[in-house]
């Protein structure tokens, strides 16, 4: 009898414990994790890196010297500024030329496109015999016959004024004694030292016919301001206009996404941070396997005119609405949709219609309105259901909980 007892208190004893260790399984187990819904906007980008291609030119050294410059970096400048001298004592010859070709757009302009006469060109060769070397004369005639000839008038000085073209002309005379070079300004525009080798390898003029084989990236290195320069190395360049491309390369399957003289936005990425700017899709140059989108674009010139090479992101839709993590998503009764923990800590299901997605993220539609302190609802189907709201706690492990279940 005494054995019986024994083993029905060992059979209590163990149910016991069982029961105490399923409640406190039960009870003190981690809740659940959630989050706040929260407004939001999810976009569907295209990553690339993108060429910029701008209206500018480079200005060479035409003699070894020290350079003075007159311009900080990105100035704004005029057409025929003084940007920088070059000092020298040991070229005189490029001086004269630089003279000889200033007379000839100073007596194109003063003789409305004629010829130099033969009386004014033997007197302005008996001047040059004067103030140049016997050894220097040599090139001066050459270019004096190309003058009479009226072959020397396509001068890179013709666009300047009469007044322009004299005041230069003096100062390039007071250089002979000063060993001063001065360089000007042909155009209008921002002045950048810093060059890279590639400004004839993009052309602005040629922006629209650029092909997936010639976008690539090359390897370049930037010059910046250099106090001593050698003859042939580049100055300076001026930049026109605000108005700039990028060349973006993408396969050809992205390239349909996208409609010639059509806007898009585009995320401008580059190590000074990022700006959002609508670039307008002038032209799109097919390839076998990739394309070439030709970007327009008219706003934000500061942030891009010294970058040569910039990451973009160009955003094929973008999506606003109540912006979840995926993980918290589940599929209950068919539908899909998240589990909500409310005010009195009741797991209810709510129906979601997802508007888009990413990796990490979805934007769900926020419903349609039906009154004051009551949820939206949205259709699934044939049938209307209310959905989640803004500062709703959503369940992010939904394999945890259940409909009905009261959390803690």
């Amino acid at each position: 009898m005494a054995r019986k007892n024994f083993g029905l208190k060992n059979f209590f004893l163990s149910f016991v414990i069982v029961v105490i260790a399923i409640y406190i399984f039960q009870n003190f187990k981690s809740p659940a994790e959630f989050i706040v819904v929260e407004n939001g906007i999810l976009e569907d980008v295209i990553k690339a890196e993108g060429i910029v291609v701008k209206d500018e030119k480079v200005y060479n050294a035409t003699i070894d010297g020290n350079v003075l410059y007159y311009y900080e970096e990105g100035a704004k400048i005029k057409k025929g500024q003084l940007i920088a001298d070059i000092n020298t004592d040991a070229d005189s010859v490029e001086v004269n030329r630089q003279i000889a070709e200033i007379q000839a757009a100073i007596d194109r302009t003063e003789n409305s496109g004629q010829v130099l006469s033969q009386e004014n060109f033997t007197a302005y060769q008996n001047e040059l015999q004067i103030s140049i070397l016997n050894n220097e004369l040599q090139h001066m005639y050459y270019i004096m016959e190309q003058m009479t000839n009226g072959d020397y008038y396509s001068s890179k000085y013709e666009d300047y004024s009469l007044g322009q073209l004299k005041e230069m002309k003096n100062n390039l005379a007071n250089s002979i004694s000063t060993n001063k070079v001065p360089y000007y300004s042909d155009r209008a525009g921002i002045v950048s030292y810093k060059t890279d080798g590639l400004e004839d390898i993009y052309k602005f003029e040629n922006v629209t016919d650029v092909t997936p084989s010639a976008a690539v990236k090359r390897e370049y290195a930037v010059r910046d301001k250099k106090e001593f320069v050698h003859n042939g190395e580049s100055l300076y360049k001026i930049i026109r206009n605000f108005e700039y491309y990028i060349l973006v390369t993408v396969n050809n399957e992205k390239a349909k996404l996208f409609e010639e003289n059509k806007f898009i936005k585009v995320r401008v990425l580059s190590e000074g941070g990022q700006h959002l700017v609508w670039g307008y899709i002038e032209k799109i140059n097919y390839g076998s396997e990739e394309s070439v989108l030709v970007l327009f674009f008219d706003d934000y010139f500061y942030k891009v005119y010294d970058k040569r090479y910039v990451n973009v992101e160009l955003i094929t839709a973008a999506y606003e609405g109540l912006k979840i993590r995926n993980e918290a998503l589940t599929e209950l009764y068919g539908m899909k949709g998240v589990y909500v923990k409310d005010a009195s800590n009741i797991i209810k299901f709510f129906p979601v219609e997802i508007l888009g997605s990413d990796e990490e993220y979805s934007v769900v539609f926020p419903g349609e309105y039906i009154g004051i302190n009551e949820r939206n609802i949205i259709s699934v189907g044939e049938k209307r259901y209310p959905t989640i709201k803004i500062f709703d706690k959503i369940i992010l492990e939904p394999d945890k909980v259940y409909e009905g279940q009261i959390a803690d």
